[in-house]
């Protein structure tokens, strides 16, 4: 999505019915590797550097007080890196 601000969105909002933050992080990298391809990722880093593009991943959750936040995988935060994308997290409890 393009928003007047310029900002590109690619969000699992809408498309995932669960609340587990690993599927939502398996469908984005789906989305970006497909079926495990690495062929969109030089595209994709080549337009951000003619564009002077960054890729943040947001990553939300939000549980009961004591509960362990989620952690990303190695893996999923080597894929994400691959794009030059930083993930930032927003984990909070009760």
């Amino acid at each position: 999505m393009r928003g007047r601000t310029g900002l590109w969105r690619l969000t699992t909002s809408g498309q995932l019915e669960s609340a587990d933050l690993n599927e939502h992080l398996a469908y984005l990298l789906e989305v970006l590797f497909p079926a495990g391809s690495t062929k969109l990722v030089e595209p994709l880093r080549a337009l951000m550097r003619e564009f002077d593009l960054e890729a943040d991943v947001d990553c939300f959750w939000y549980g009961e007080q004591g509960t362990k936040p989620p952690e990303i995988p190695a893996a999923v935060r080597a894929a994400f890196a691959q794009i030059g994308a930083t993930i930032e997290t927003d984990f909070d409890t009760d």
